[in-house]
């Protein structure tokens, strides 16, 4: 494609003044692949805040609360609301790779997520959503109800993270919708021919070519139908033309981001691996990217699905679950654990790295994003989630004053107790949805003092 002779020399790269010369640039039809990427300069030329992205990154089998709890930290009883400065404490050994990042991390204890359920192995579904679990995809989680405050391409980009490598798709804790689940795609490959494959060469660039043209043919053989059928019958494909319109505009917009995705573009070394360390730092990587690049502004890593998992490339030769179920005393239990959450804390801080390095007006990526790092099942292999442990890194863009803090807040049924229906509240808030309630309440909250299950956790909101 070709920019039209009446587009100004602006357009040169080594012309582009983007204090100034970006309020005139006009475009030809022919450049309409540059409108998105320069979209974005021109609006950063103007002064307008970069959009604020959201990673999720979602373990199994508990995230342990003394695994984060920092050391020296005075907590009390459990009765108050305790809030101390990360500069004056040690980061425990499990999250030695995030100290870094010490001064944009955040960890919070105690808030409690009983409505998702209680005992099981993993809370699916409730541990986005709000409710119980075994109501499967009930209703929309909140990644998706943050991707609809912050636009983008790809709403959600979901990504998962499987025992075996033969899995290309899972549904498991991310739903758009009640009753729609969203695929996390588990092969790195495939996600990145997805997202990637616009702009990259050789097998990746033909499988998106050849998708486009599957599409295109798709479309017209089911329009070409459709005029033929009777009117009663034509409603009938209305939905898969709608699916199919869906698809190719996705594609649509993934091509017109190509300058941007070209420039964010992961390298591929480990997208085949058989290992689930290799798929897990691939995924990190094409999350970093979608991000970097402005193909979405919120990504789910669900690695919950390698609960069972034997981490034997970590020097571990116990299998998630039996680790799992050994006595809290147990001295093993820990000495097992650890090397596999010290390698969660590494794909976390390799996240920061890779959003750190992407310079983003006077700042970078990281500035305005926010990692979340939870599990799927609360606090233990079997939680009861009367508190659900969080890691978090980074701050929205300062929306958020989570960064170089440690909260602990009152134990569950105590006064002024909170829940993860506040904290998600909070990031909606931070993004401008100001609803006042997300998911259920735990009916075992109502009615005690200073208890609040409806509103943001305020402590935490700039």
């Amino acid at each position: 494609m070709s920019i039209s002779t009446n587009a100004p020399k602006v357009m040169t790269p080594d012309l582009l003044d983007r204090r100034t010369a970006l309020k005139g640039v006009t475009l030809g039809a022919g450049a309409v692949v540059l409108q998105p990427f320069l979209g974005r300069l021109a609006a950063e030329a103007r002064g307008e805040s970069p959009p604020l992205r959201i990673i999720f990154v979602m373990q199994g089998n508990g995230l342990w609360p003394h695994h984060i709890q920092p050391k020296g930290a005075n907590v009390g009883k459990g009765d108050r609301l305790v809030d101390l400065p990360l500069a004056d404490l040690e980061l425990p050994d499990p999250l030695a790779p995030l100290a870094p990042f010490k001064k944009r991390l955040g960890i919070i204890q105690k808030l409690s997520h009983k409505v998702a359920g209680g005992g099981d192995h993993g809370k699916q579904y409730g541990a986005l959503g709000g409710f119980n679990w075994h109501r499967g995809p009930f209703s929309q989680t909140i990644d998706h109800a943050l991707a609809s405050a912050q636009p983008s391409p790809i709403p959600v980009v979901g990504l998962g993270i499987q025992p075996s490598a033969e899995a290309v798709f899972v549904n498991s804790v991310s739903a758009i919708a009640p009753k729609r689940p969203l695929p996390m795609v588990c092969q790195p490959d495939i996600a990145f021919q997805t997202l990637f494959g616009s702009v990259a060469e050789g097998s990746a660039g033909k499988a998106f070519n050849a998708r486009n043209k599957l599409l295109d043919w798709a479309r017209s053989d089911i329009k070409r139908v459709q005029s033929e059928l009777p009117s009663m019958d034509r409603e009938k494909l209305d939905i898969y033309l709608d699916t199919f319109e869906q698809m190719r505009s996705r594609q649509d917009k993934v091509a017109a981001l190509r300058d941007r995705l070209k420039a964010n573009v992961p390298a591929i070394d480990k997208f085949d691996g058989k290992l689930v360390t290799d798929r897990f730092e691939a995924q990190g990587a094409i999350a970093a990217a979608a991000i970097a690049s402005g193909l979405t502004n919120v990504v789910n890593i669900d690695a919950s699905g390698v609960g069972y998992y034997m981490w034997k490339e970590l020097g571990v030769q116990t299998d998630g679950h039996a680790i799992g179920h050994m006595h809290p005393t147990d001295p093993q239990r820990d000495k097992l654990c650890i090397p596999i959450r010290k390698f969660h804390a590494e794909r976390v801080a390799d996240l920061a790295r890779r959003l750190d390095a992407v310079k983003e007006g006077n700042g970078t990526v990281l500035d305005n994003t926010l990692i979340v790092w939870m599990s799927d099942s609360g606090e233990e292999h079997h939680g009861f989630c009367s508190e659900w442990p969080l890691v978090l890194l980074g701050n929205l863009g300062g929306r958020l004053k989570t960064a170089g803090r440690f909260l602990q807040f009152p134990t569950y049924q105590s006064a002024s107790h909170r829940t993860i229906a506040n904290f998600y509240l909070a990031l909606l808030h931070a993004v401008g949805d100001k609803r006042k309630s997300f998911g259920e309440i735990d009916p075992a909250l109502e009615g005690l003092r200073d208890v609040n299950q409806t509103g943001p956790l305020t402590e935490i909101l700039a």
